[in-house]
């Protein structure tokens, strides 16, 4: 599996924890909101790090 794919996957499942987040928060279950929310922001975060990097490699 190419490298663009893992990271496409992987901003696939940071929205799903998104969304599962809204849904936790939607019926009052704030742990559980608070830890999906984080997971997915981690996620994101992984991904906007790696495209960066990615981008001093393609115009250095």
């Amino acid at each position: 599996m190419a490298l663009a794919q893992v990271y496409q996957l992987k901003i696939e499942v940071a929205q799903a924890f998104y969304q599962l987040g809204v849904t936790y928060h939607a019926i009052g279950n704030a742990p559980k909101t608070c830890e999906t929310l984080r997971q997915a922001e981690r996620l994101l975060s992984e991904v906007e790090a790696v495209q960066k990097i990615e981008q001093v490699f393609r115009h250095p």
